[in-house]
């Protein structure tokens, strides 16, 4: 006993000079003073330590004889690993490694007992595919929080707490995948193999978008003053995932978890929600491209108001440069919703935009996989339909350029996943409430869609009143908060403004509209280049100004262009065929109706037809969805349908570096 007491004595001694000596001579400029103070200022702390060590180390060690010789392996092969961690500092010494370990023995221990525990119940390589799981999100979730959240203090507790949230949905998820793998494999495959096309695109498009001086590459990456504490501190977090989990599966907190009607939600949907979360990370890259503030006119990119949205998002200056009335209450949906995303962010308005408009392509996706599990129960061929809007040339611009299209195609997916859940009107009329608060013509679609949908002449008359009396108050309101953000919808003069987007109707015309509803939206053109008017070189697919009209060029877009018309005509075939078998015909004659009715708006309406795709691309993706749905169990099809999606990636990721490499001189 005597020496086991004094090992424990050397042993604690050892760790409290080294400690003291490190800290002394890394922080307190131990160099610089007196050799009595020197000897102070190593030997009291080091004192200080070795008695909170004398009554710490037997407890450790009696949890190192508590366990098996494996279970002390794993322990520490952690703390070693962990320590390792220190070749990230820009000062790594021999004494930062023997100090980390040490500490690193010191908080890993303790979770020897939890490890031994799953070593025994064999859960082991689940809570390991978690720590996994949680490792890799919370790595790249903190690569873009701390540009925001910087201080090591910060970094680590973020990566505790996001260790601890992945960890908890990285051990669901395991269980699932193994669930699924087993009973159907093909799906899992397909799923895996969509998952790897958007990762692959989205990490391109990162490495190719720095071809532009001013990209904000360091948004997405570990800062350098932060790699060391994720790396130590998620390298710490695995042994205490084991405890986590031990604890949470043997309070019975999993048990109740799984009885929350969140967990019921999170699981039914989990596909769509993840498939959602990849296209997120698509456009939040490319929104960082598009956006960039040295690009601060309108009309670059196919005519939108990027400039305009980004000063009324992101600044005190909230009034339309434009004066127009089409938007009424557009300002008082945006504004908070992006200070709540700033806030999140430390303040950061700008980002917290980029964010906003990310978050709006994303819930696109989301609704179109919802819309498609909910109609035909497959929740393989919604991903694949989910994706496939995705990854339209519309919704890639418009999910990552500040304007308001994109929130407006996520408002009417919302009214037709409604429509097809059954919702109570109120529901519909809060939805619809979106839709005309940021462009009023557009609740004609809601209107069309309620009237094929539900032909109950009361409930549609219920409807549009309620509707317009909100509109109205609504407006107000907006105003008043935000005074002159609009002129007010209801006043004749100010639809004056909308004559100078009044073009004549011809051939070229009737072209570019058959192209714009059914091509260009999906399968990108080459673009035409326009230098004139604005300091920057300008974007278009049309440009009835110059009589011009965008072309297939290159012989990859016309492969995808005709492989799309093949697949536009397969479902128009089916869609005449199946008509009476179809249980959802009336969803899709709305959704006819709503393309129909955007023809006949943009008969003379709009000199950029692009600029108002996602208005139909989402209906004319729903209605296709719905078409195919004879052969939407086939596995054939669906192959059919990834390989068709690997062709879009490289024809829309064409355009995208096509963008790219013409901003890049100009930035």
């Amino acid at each position: 006993m005597t020496r086991q007491r004094l090992l424990h004595g050397l042993i604690s001694a050892a760790a409290g000079l080294l400690l003291s000596f490190t800290l002394a001579q890394t922080f307190f400029d131990l160099a610089s003073r007196t050799r009595i103070d020197q000897v102070f200022l190593v030997l009291i702390p080091a004192g200080a330590v070795f008695v909170c060590l004398l009554y710490v180390v037997p407890v450790l060690e009696s949890y190192i004889r508590s366990v098996s010789e494996m279970t002390r392996r794993v322990v520490i092969d952690c703390a070693m690993i962990a320590s390792l961690s220190s070749l990230l500092l820009p000062k790594f010494s021999l004494l930062f490694l023997f100090l980390f370990f040490l500490i690193s023995l010191l908080l890993t221990i303790p979770a020897a007992p939890h490890v031994q525990a799953l070593f025994e119940a064999g859960g082991i390589r689940r809570v390991f595919g978690a720590w996994m799981f949680a490792s890799l999100f919370s790595f790249l979730l903190i690569g873009f929080l701390d540009s925001f959240y910087s201080s090591p203090i910060e970094v680590a507790a973020l990566t505790l707490l996001l260790q601890a949230a992945f960890g908890v949905g990285g051990y669901f998820l395991m269980g699932r995948m193994r669930r699924v793998a087993g009973e159907r494999w093909f799906d899992a495959v397909l799923h895996s193999v969509l998952f790897l096309l958007l990762t692959g695109f989205t990490l391109w498009l990162f490495y190719t978008s720095q071809r532009i001086p001013l990209f904000p590459h360091t948004f997405f990456v570990l800062d350098e003053a932060t790699r060391w504490t994720f790396a130590y501190v998620s390298l710490l977090a695995l042994p205490w995932q084991a405890w986590l989990h031990i604890r949470l599966k043997f309070s019975g907190f999993y048990n109740r978890i799984k009885h929350t009607k969140v967990y019921a939600y999170v699981s039914a949907n989990l596909a769509g929600l993840s498939l959602a979360f990849a296209f997120l990370a698509l456009y939040l890259v490319f929104a960082a491209v598009l956006n960039e503030p040295r690009f601060d006119v309108d009309d670059i990119y196919f005519d939108a108001d990027h400039f305009n949205y980004r000063i009324r998002l992101t600044t005190d200056t909230w009034q339309d440069f434009y004066w127009r009335s089409v938007h009424p209450f557009m300002i008082l949906l945006f504004r908070p919703l992006v200070d709540g995303l700033a806030f999140l962010l430390k303040g950061n308005k700008l980002w917290g935009t980029f964010l906003f408009v990310a978050l709006g392509g994303a819930s696109c996706v989301y609704l179109t996989w919802m819309f498609i599990k909910t109609a035909l129960g497959n929740s393989v061929y919604a991903s694949l339909i989910a994706a496939l809007l995705g990854l339209t040339a519309s919704h890639l611009i418009f999910g990552s350029l500040l304007e308001s299209y994109i929130f407006l195609a996520a408002s009417l997916l919302l009214f037709f996943v409604l429509l097809l859940k059954d919702k109570p009107l109120p529901a519909l009329i809060a939805a619809s409430l979106t839709t005309i608060g940021i462009t009023h013509s557009n609740f004609a679609q809601n209107a069309i869609a309620l009237f094929i949908v539900k032909p109950d002449i009361k409930k549609m008359i219920r409807f549009v009143v309620s509707v317009l009396v909100f509109l109205v108050l609504l407006t107000l309101l907006n105003n008043l908060l935000y005074p002159d953000a609009h002129p007010f919808f209801f006043i004749p003069s100010t639809l004056q403004a909308e004559q100078q987007n009044l073009f004549p109707f011809n051939t070229l015309r009737v072209q570019a509209l058959i192209r714009a509803f059914f091509f260009h939206n999906v399968v990108a053109p080459t673009p035409i280049f326009y230098d004139k008017d604005i300091p920057f070189i300008q974007f278009r697919f049309f440009k009835p100004e110059i009589d011009k009209l965008s072309q297939y060029d290159l012989p990859i877009q016309n492969i995808a262009s005709w492989s799309w018309l093949v697949l536009l005509i397969v479902a128009g075939a089916l869609f005449v065929w199946n008509f009476r078998k179809n249980k959802h015909w009336r969803i899709s004659l709305a959704l006819i109706g709503c393309m129909a009715f955007n023809v006949v708006l943009h008969l003379r309406y709009g000199k950029e037809f692009f600029l108002y795709s996602t208005n139909w691309t989402y209906a004319l993706i729903l209605l296709m969805g719905l078409a195919w749905q004879a052969v939407s169990d086939r596995r054939w099809f669906q192959v059919l349908l990834l390989l068709f999606l690997s062709l879009l990636i490289w024809v829309n990721g064409q355009l995208l570096l096509t963008i790219i490499n013409v901003l890049a001189p100009q930035a």
